[in-house]
């Protein structure tokens, strides 16, 4: 089966991959350069997915990636996330509001509620409120 090897390798960058390697609190970035590194010593995209966990073709993808654009290339992208439902102002004080009683923050929800219904009470009132469990009706038995 033919194999892509990581031909060269600067130093700086061995040392890079090193460095994330055995220091990086990413696991993803951690097991991208450990990959890069295991093939720079021949070892083959088989036994690279083998000691890494992953499919072949993610070790593949990676070494491409290696290629292409160097080490910024095995971060992971930016991730958008659910849109905050609260405002900056809004969560500053909601934080603030938490923070009055932090031992017992849940004291100080109703307080939170209501600021968040004064502000915005078409949008963040409906988060505020709890919805009751709705359990469907028995159906008849027979």
């Amino acid at each position: 089966m033919p194999n892509k090897f990581v031909e060269d390798l600067a130093d700086t960058d061995y040392q890079k991959l090193l460095e994330n390697y055995q220091t990086s609190d990413n696991f993803r970035l951690r097991n991208r350069s450990h990959a890069i590194l295991l093939s720079f010593q021949k070892h083959s995209i088989d036994e690279i997915a083998v000691i890494c966990q992953v499919h072949r073709n993610a070790v593949s993808r990676w070494i491409d990636w290696w290629k292409t654009d160097g080490a910024t290339a095995l971060n992971d992208a930016p991730k958008t996330g659910r849109t905050p439902i609260l405002t900056l102002e809004e969560q500053a004080k909601a934080v603030e509001l938490g923070l009055r009683n932090p031992q017992f923050p849940h004291r100080e929800l109703a307080e939170i509620k209501r600021v968040m219904t004064d502000a915005t009470p078409a949008s963040s009132h409906k988060y505020c409120r709890r919805r009751p469990n709705r359990i469907p009706p028995r159906p008849p038995t027979l």
